[in-house]
């Protein structure tokens, strides 16, 4: 079943590829020029260089280079979009009677290496852009339990976990094994309540003498390093909220939502001096939120929520802002043609 999960997964990026090849190979965006509606919305996670690529490397969507971030920049602006901050985009697309097409960039969870090699590249731009802060990682309370399980999964030839049907023994020898392995603790977080399946995980690395925690200490930055990049980029770098420790907000109960989006907001407003003005849904895919997500975001005193459900801007997004769309900007889409068939719009026309 997880060889056939990884059969279909691979069928569906050769056929987004695919689409993204005929867009721009044929320069629909020309014929089409009306689906690129008032711009879109990036979504970015890491930003570093890729020097040692791995066959094993399961989170490799999450991950694009500096010089692929710096073609998408060229490129919007070379189409005339105007970059701008994720939290003005209400008043903008609300005020647009020149039609005007806007790009944000965002960047979830909070990694060092957007620090360390997004930033520069903003900089020289002059680029607006937001990190979405997990305080959880930021305070060293909570793992990134994805890249754990890549790490641990990566080291070992076979290891033993349950499932929740008893002790298996997976074993890991190859590069197909550790794919289907990945694909069901993925599975395994998404359907066991999320807190339990995540500490059961963080267990098995420990006894694997894998330290969970050293990988969130490692990727993320920490309030003294969120402070540094506040300092040096000013008003260009905005820190939005994601959650206290990047549950599913769509399987927890009304609480506990409250909980994960009030507290990260207010650990950014104490520690960094300024308050989020947006907010990123931990998951932010179709069946990870819904109107009781977004109410709750609403009632937190957010005008402004992002998913990752892509689609481009209009004035109709205005009547949900708790909803706006991001386009994945990732790893497994790194060609300068495929930026101008993404901004086209065209990919997304019947979303």
């Amino acid at each position: 079943m997880n060889g056939l999960h990884e059969i279909k997964r691979l069928l569906r990026y050769s056929a987004i590829r695919m689409g993204l090849e005929a867009i721009s190979l044929l320069r629909l965006d020309k014929l089409l020029p009306s689906a690129a509606q008032n711009g879109l919305i990036f979504t970015l996670h890491h930003v570093r260089p890729n020097t040692s690529p791995q066959k094993f490397e399961p989170n490799a969507i999450l991950s694009i280079t500096p010089e692929f971030l710096e073609e998408a920049i060229q490129q919007v602006l070379k189409a005339g979009m105007l970059p701008v901050h994720v939290h003005d985009l209400p008043e903008l697309l609300r005020n647009n009677p020149e039609n005007k097409r806007y790009v944000c960039f965002t960047l979830d969870d909070g990694y060092r290496n957007n620090a360390d090699y997004a930033s520069p590249i903003f900089r020289r731009y002059n680029i607006p852009y937001t990190i979405y802060i997990t305080s959880g990682f930021a305070e060293r309370s909570h793992i990134l339990w994805w890249e754990v399980v890549e790490q641990l999964l990566r080291q070992q030839e076979n290891l033993t976990f349950d499932f929740g049907a008893g002790e298996m023994n997976l074993p890991l020898r190859t590069t197909l094994q550790k794919q289907a392995a990945f694909a069901r603790f993925a599975q395994y977080v998404d359907v066991r309540p999320e807190d339990d399946a995540v500490h059961q995980i963080a267990k098995l690395a420990l006894s694997y003498g894998l330290d969970p925690l050293r990988i969130t200490r490692e990727l993320t930055m920490d309030l003294a390093a969120l402070r540094a990049l506040q300092k040096r980029d000013g008003a260009l770098v905005h820190f939005g909220a994601h959650s206290v420790s990047h549950i599913n907000l769509s399987r927890i109960d009304d609480q506990r939502i409250r909980q994960e989006i009030e507290v990260s907001a207010d650990w950014l407003k104490t520690s960094l001096a300024e308050a989020p003005l947006s907010f990123a849904y931990p998951y932010g895919w179709k069946t990870a939120v819904s109107k009781n997500t977004f109410s709750q975001a609403y009632d937190s005193g957010f005008s402004i929520a992002v998913t990752t459900q892509p689609a481009m801007l209009k004035p109709a997004v205005l009547s949900h802002p708790q909803s706006f769309p991001r386009v994945s900007l990732n790893g497994y889409f790194q060609k300068q043609r495929y930026i101008r068939a993404l901004i086209s719009g065209i990919p997304f026309i019947n979303i």
